[in-house]
């Protein structure tokens, strides 16, 4: 007991010495929920804005044009791909695509399958697709299988469009992607 005390009279001194914690931050003041969803699109116009961005991806991919795939991207978009390269701002997001459609890529198409798209705030949106990829060559100039999966976007609404802030690349295995098409809702994980 003799050492005890010692032992948690050092811990109390130790915590009587640390720098005080900084007051909490006064909370934010809440937009009214009526305001909020009153500067949101209607969904159509959330839906037309997240497929306009899909179509404007895959316009720049098919034609394997870095220049304007980099142009959807905000200047400090970071960006996951299928293998989970994570790339960070514009420049560097572009000098990758561009090296990879100068090669496996270089004959590939991609087409979008389904899009979904929820602002979660008037100016930031998600965008869900699912994607095919045809036309994928090996390293040896061999073809490759055929790819499929989900992009997932944050992006930032910038007058009539949308310009990407982040993406997440998934590939989806053959049953999942089968579950996301053809069923219309989210496909559940495996057990």
């Amino acid at each position: 007991m003799c050492r005890a005390l010692p032992v948690a009279a050092f811990s109390l001194l130790a915590l009587a010495c640390a720098p005080a914690s900084p007051p909490p931050a006064a909370p934010a003041p809440a937009v009214p929920a009526a305001a909020a969803a009153a500067a949101l699109p209607d969904a159509r116009a959330q839906q037309a804005l997240g497929e306009q961005l899909v179509a404007a991806f895959n316009d720049a991919w098919n034609r394997h044009d870095m220049d304007a795939f980099a142009a959807l991207q905000a200047e400090d978009a970071d960006f996951v791909n299928v293998f989970g390269m994570w790339w960070h701002g514009r420049p560097e997001i572009h000098k990758n695509h561009v090296g990879i459609h100068e090669t496996v890529f270089r004959q590939s198409r991609l087409s979008s399958v389904r899009v979904e798209t929820r602002f979660v705030a008037p100016d930031i949106a998600v965008v869900r697709w699912a994607w095919e990829l045809t036309g994928v060559v090996a390293p040896d100039g061999q073809p490759a299988p055929d790819m499929q999966g989900i992009l997932v976007h944050v992006a930032r609404r910038e007058g009539d469009r949308l310009r990407i802030v982040t993406t997440q690349n998934t590939r989806a295995t053959a049953d999942a992607f089968h579950a996301v098409r053809n069923a219309g809702a989210p496909a559940s994980p495996a057990p």
